[in-house]
């Protein structure tokens, strides 16, 4: 049923999506859906809870062995691309839960307490590079952490439009290049 509905809600939104349609797909009645769930905006979440769940179990585990801040951040972008050109519908609704957050009040309430596993992801990831000593003493972990979430969906975002996950590690390269210094040749730097 959550796969049903995570297609459903990616292809037709929260309000076109009807629980009437997510039971006939699955092949329930419409009144089984409420054996499970209060109601759409609950199932909603659940949905949106499994695609977490699922993404950054495979992150942590993408990110596991690499030995660096950088090696990490690669691993998770190209571990995320995967997962989105295996199963396309989960970049499809995370599209959409912004705005449906936005629109839909108890939509909200509903998702705040399950964002929490992207922030810890990413706090994780910069307080281990500070353990390391991989970062400068000035640099401020809350930015750095919202820069890695800004960039790590934007770049996995390439393979959900494009469904070209190529696409996508070619990009991570380019910033890993842009990063180290590598990717402008010595007479265009300015400083």
């Amino acid at each position: 049923m959550l796969d049903v509905a995570r297609l459903l809600f990616a292809e037709l939104g929260y309000d076109a999506t009807t629980n009437r349609a997510i039971a006939e797909a699955s092949g329930i009645t419409p009144g089984a859906i409420y054996h499970y769930f209060d109601s759409k905006a609950e199932l909603y979440a659940a949905v949106y809870e499994e695609i977490y769940d699922r993404v950054f179990t495979t992150l942590e585990e993408a990110i596991a062995d690499e030995p660096t801040l950088l090696d990490q951040f690669a691993a998770a972008i190209v571990a995320a691309g995967e997962l989105n050109v295996q199963d396309p519908t989960l970049p499809a609704f995370d599209r959409g839960v912004s705005a449906e957050a936005r629109r839909h009040p108890e939509l909200n309430e509903l998702l705040r307490p399950l964002r929490r596993r992207n922030t810890r992801f990413f706090r994780r990831m910069v307080a281990a590079a500070v353990e390391r000593g991989e970062l400068a003493p000035d640099v401020d972990r809350r930015s750095l952490e919202d820069l890695l979430n800004a960039v790590a969906f934007g770049l996995v975002r390439i393979s959900a439009v494009t469904g070209d996950n190529r696409r996508t590690a070619g990009a991570v390269r380019a910033l890993q290049r842009f990063l180290d210094g590598t990717l402008v040749s010595s007479r265009n730097r300015r400083f």
